[in-house]
């Protein structure tokens, strides 16, 4: 979330961005927000869709032509509410390490 819209970004490891906003603001209260991410292929390294939706409602989608095929790196870190590893998204880099200010209820990552 930053200044109200709810923001995605899959960096590839500096190579390249694939970024979704959604085109409305967010309304503050509780809302179940969903990332679904869908390898086009089940190789190592294939493309993606990404759809961000609000309370069952699609806000943003984006794709990205190739995934990262194997780990990150050795030294980053899986967070939620702040950005302590390595930068996601060199747009926020100067307010480093970008806290979310609102309450995170639940997360749940299911595989598919």
């Amino acid at each position: 979330m930053d200044q109200g819209h709810l923001h995605f970004e899959y960096n590839l490891m500096i190579v390249y961005r694939s970024l979704a906003k959604s085109a409305d603001k967010i309304a503050p209260g509780k809302h179940t927000i969903v990332v679904d991410t869908t390898l086009k292929s089940p190789k190592p390294g294939a493309p993606a869709d990404i759809v961000l939706s609000v309370d069952g409602k699609e806000v943003a989608r984006t794709s990205t032509p190739m995934t990262v095929p194997a780990l990150f790196t050795a030294s980053e870190t899986l967070d939620f509410g702040v950005d302590l590893g390595s930068l996601v998204s060199r747009d926020y880099a100067e307010r480093r390490p970008f806290k979310f200010d609102g309450k995170i209820g639940a997360v749940h990552v299911q595989l598919k």
